[in-house]
């Protein structure tokens, strides 16, 4: 099937391909400089409970492994949401080609819902986490606080998505079942 000009010289096409590059790339780098962090950490973990030490501030020496662990599952999280995204814009690159309801974008949105349910359950160990060096940090003469209310958007935009992979999935077999009669 041809592409459709209209479709393919849509601004809110091309919009969104320029956003989605631009938080693809910065997800990415966001995601390998805090993946570079971790063994800068736990390389100078000594140095770092020494400086805190000659602060005055008594911390536990696991708090450093436990920012590293934190770091990791924060590095997790960029990476699925640049995985995320790419999927994302492979979407919009077909709806731009002219033909969104094709099977590969059904695979595509449930791969969407999946790494958007993994995320959700990364938060709870990075929330857990967040909260012991938070109540660490307020221990040492800082108040911090840390949010852990229910995901409720998150759980909203995995069921959607599931949802639209079943759309997506049964307008593919419709066309085919309707080009197939053709």
């Amino acid at each position: 099937m041809a592409a459709m000009p209209s479709v393919t010289r849509d601004p809110l096409l091309g919009f969104a391909r320029i956003i989605l590059i631009f938080f693809t790339a910065l997800f990415a780098f966001a995601g390998i400089a805090v993946l570079l962090g971790v063994p800068a950490l736990l390389i100078f973990q000594s140095d770092i409970l020494a400086e805190l030490a000659a602060d005055g501030k008594n911390v536990p020496t696991a708090l450093i492994p436990g920012i590293a662990l934190l770091l990791g599952f924060v590095a997790l999280l960029m990476g699925l949401m640049v995985y995320f995204l790419l999927l994302l814009r492979r979407i919009v690159l077909s709806v731009g080609e002219g033909d969104p309801f094709i099977p590969e974008n059904a695979r595509r949105l449930s791969r969407m819902g999946w790494t958007a349910l993994i995320g959700q359950l990364v938060t709870i160990p990075v929330g857990a986490l967040g909260t012991w060096i938070a109540r660490i940090a307020a221990d040492s003469g800082r108040n911090a606080d840390v949010d852990l209310s229910f995901p409720g958007g998150g759980l909203l935009l995995i069921l959607t998505l599931f949802i639209l992979a079943r759309v997506f999935r049964q307008g593919a077999e419709m066309r085919d079942d309707l080009e197939g009669t053709v």
